[in-house]
């Protein structure tokens, strides 16, 4: 977590508070929208800046890739280089990284769906298995089943402490969240800014325990895959 006190770190946090806020600001247009505006409603949506529906869900798309690539020059950073960031090899191949983690984050989501429908152990399960497929794409330049495979297997004799892990970043992001809310008691505009704001600082926390869990694991599996051929 110390690569967050970088000056790297530091132009991450600031990317994706920006991120966040203008995200609130685009699907919040596009609600009102798609509802019309009225005092009420503008007043929950105060990032809201009038743009026509299918203006607001062309960004909406926009942000959505933007923010995945946005994830992963984040991730890359913070694997490796922060200092240097950004750098040539956290951009490389960004276009066909961006589609497949595109891709894989979608089938894990419904992976977890589907699973969460038969009781929630099945879903908690899979998305412990499943949590490194996205980072196996970017890191390791894996294919889509690879990525899946991989993280099954990084994450066998590891689930427990990666449900933790989860947790742990759930509960801190909730808290954050909390108490940027706070603001919205005072005023509505300042609140969902500092909200925005804040989510983008608890993004980068959840991207950097993950980065370094995955470093810790995939260090010891290959570790012990050494072992193994001396």
């Amino acid at each position: 977590m110390e690569q967050l006190a970088t000056r790297g770190g530091a132009l991450l946090i600031v990317a994706y508070a920006v991120y966040q806020v203008l995200t609130q600001s685009v699907v919040q247009s596009l609600v009102i929208g798609a509802l019309g505006s009225t005092g009420e409603v503008s007043q929950v949506y105060p990032l809201a800046i009038g743009l026509p529906v299918a203006v607001s869900t062309a960004l909406t798309v926009g942000l959505v890739v933007g923010g995945t690539a946005l994830g992963v020059v984040a991730m890359r950073a913070l694997y490796a280089d922060i200092d240097a960031f950004p750098t040539p090899d956290h951009t490389r191949r960004l276009a066909r990284t961006v589609g497949a983690t595109i891709v894989v984050s979608i089938i894990v989501s419904i992976a977890i769906f589907v699973g969460s429908l038969f009781l929630l152990l099945p879903g908690l399960f899979l998305a412990v298995n499943l949590v490194f497929a996205a980072l196996v794409v970017v890191i390791e330049d894996a294919g889509i089943v690879e990525s899946l495979k991989r993280s099954w297997s990084l994450s066998s004799g590891h689930r427990f402490r990666l449900f933790l892990l989860g947790v742990v970043i759930s509960v801190v992001t909730g808290l954050v969240g909390f108490v940027a809310g706070l603001f919205t008691g005072f005023d509505p505009l300042v609140g969902a800014l500092a909200s925005g704001a804040v989510s983008g600082v608890a993004s980068v926390f959840g991207v950097a325990a993950l980065v370094g869990a995955y470093r810790q694991i995939a260090g010891d599996t290959a570790d012990s895959l050494d072992a193994t051929t001396v």
